[in-house]
């Protein structure tokens, strides 16, 4: 069950991520009345986070498994 919960959680983090930084930059290019600059700059942003929070993941659960 641990191992579905953990499958489960990883594509949820990484959609997360981009949603709240391409969420928060709308925000901001409603704001400011800019063309989408924020929110495709802070969506990158959100991916970069994404997949380092995902990569870190992996890699704890490779050393929770004893690196096979």
């Amino acid at each position: 069950m641990r191992d579905i919960a953990g499958a489960i959680e990883l594509p949820i983090v990484l959609v997360g991520s981009i949603v709240i930084g391409g969420g928060l930059g709308y925000f901001l290019d409603e704001r400011l009345h800019t063309s989408p600059v924020f929110t495709l700059s802070l969506g990158f942003v959100g991916f970069a986070a994404g997949m380092i929070q995902l990569l870190r993941r992996l890699l704890k659960d490779m050393k929770i498994d004893g690196g096979s």
